[in-house]
C-alpha cells in the first residue's frame, strides 16, 4: 500500500523544491486550505481578511539550513545524524541499528567527505561522495537518508523519496527515515501517509520526538481532525523546549483560527515571534495580531 517497505508500508513524494523549502508544510496546508476546504484565495496571496491568517504565506523558519547542515556540526564515526540537513538537524536515532555498526571504515571516510561537501552546500560533490560511501557499504542508513536530502535539495524529488526509503529497507526501525518520508509527504499533502509516518516515528521514541509529533498534527490539520491536530502540536511545543521547530505556533495559531479562537490564536503568534528575526516576518506577523485585535472573530 505504502510502497517503499514491505512490512509496514510507507510513502511517496512528488513536489518541486521552491524558494521557501523550510515552511513547506504549512505552506502545503495553506495550499490545500485555499483550494479544497475554504474555496479562497490560491497560496501565496496578498489579499487577506482581517484576523485571518489563511491568505498569506508563512513566514520561513529563522533557519538557514536550506542547502546544507548546521555548520556546527562536526562529523563523528559514532553520530552520522550529525550531518543530516534541516529539517532533520539534530535528529537522533535513538538505538544505534545493526547496520549502523557494521558499516565498513571505507564507507564512514566517503560519507565525512560528503558531510563536509554538504556543509559547504557543494551538492553536486556530497552526491558524488555518498554514492562512493553506498557502493563501498550499501547497508549505511545514515548515507541513504543524506542522499535523499541532498537529492532533495537538488530538485531530484523521486530519487530523494528512492534514497530514504531504501534507508528503510536497511533498517526498519530507523527513524530519521520515517521523519524524512514525513516531511516529504507533506510536501504532496497525502496526510495519511504522511501520519503514517510521523506514527510509526512516535512509537520509536514518544518522549524526545517532537518533529514527529508535528508532522502528526499537520497531518491530522490536513484531514480536518482538528482536536488530534491540536492535541499533537501541544505535545510538540511542549516537548521542543528549544524552540527548535518554531513551525509548530504558526500551525497552532492557525488550529486556533480554524476553530475560532482568537485569543488562543494570538498567543501563538507571539510564540512565534520570539523565534522570527527577519524584519518581513516580524511585519506581517505583527499585522495579523493588529487584525485580530482590531477585528476579533468570535
Amino acid at each position: 500500500m505504502w510502497g517503499v517497505r514491505s512490512s509496514h508500508g510507507r510513502g511517496d513524494f512528488c513536489l518541486s523544491w521552491f524558494r521557501w523549502s523550510t515552511s513547506a508544510l504549512i505552506l502545503a496546508l495553506m495550499t490545500m486550505w485555499a483550494t479544497g476546504l475554504l474555496g479562497q484565495a490560491t497560496r501565496g496571496s496578498a489579499t487577506k481578511a482581517p484576523g485571518s491568517l489563511i491568505h498569506s504565506p508563512l513566514p520561513p523558519i529563522p533557519d538557514n539550513r536550506v542547502t546544507g547542515p548546521d555548520a556546527a556540526a562536526a562529523f563523528s564515526p559514532a553520530d552520522d545524524e550529525s550531518c543530516f540537513m534541516w529539517p532533520l538537524t539534530g535528529v537522533r536515532a535513538p538505538t544505534d541499528g545493526f547496520a549502523s555498526l557494521k558499516v565498513s571504515g571505507q564507507a564512514r571516510k566517503d560519507f565525512q567527505r560528503a558531510c563536509k561537501a554538504a556543509n559547504e552546500k557543494r551538492l553536486s560533490k556530497a552526491e558524488e561522495q555518498l554514492r562512493r560511501a553506498l557502493q563501498a557499504d550499501a547497508q549505511y542508513p545514515a548515507a541513504w537518508l543524506l542522499l535523499g536530502q541532498v537529492l532533495k535539495a537538488q530538485q531530484k524529488p523521486e530519487d530523494a523519496r528512492v534514497a530514504c526509503g531504501q534507508a528503510l529497507k536497511v533498517d526498519p526501525n530507523y527513524l530519521p527515515a520515517d521523519l524524512c518520508l514525513a516531511d516529504l509527504s507533506a510536501l504532496e499533502q497525502k496526510w495519511e501517509e504522511m501520519l503514517h509516518f510521523a506514527s510509526t516515528s512516535i512509537a520509536l521514541d514518544p518522549v524526545n520526538n517532537f518533529r514527529a509529533y508535528f508532522y502528526a498534527a499537520g497531518a491530522y490539520f490536513g484531514q480536518r481532525r482538528l482536536p488530534e491536530a491540536e492535541k499533537n502540536a501541544l505535545k510538540a511545543a511542549e516537548l521542543d523546549k528549544a524552540q527548535r521547530e518554531p513551525r509548530t505556533h504558526f500551525l497552532l495559531a492557525q488550529i486556533y483560527e480554524m476553530q475560532r479562537e482568537p485569543e488562543a490564536e494570538a498567543s501563538e503568534l507571539r510564540e512565534y515571534l520570539k523565534s522570527a528575526t527577519d524584519p518581513q516576518d516580524v511585519a506581517m506577523v505583527k499585522k495579523y495580531l493588529a487584525d485580530l485585535a482590531g477585528n476579533p472573530r468570535k
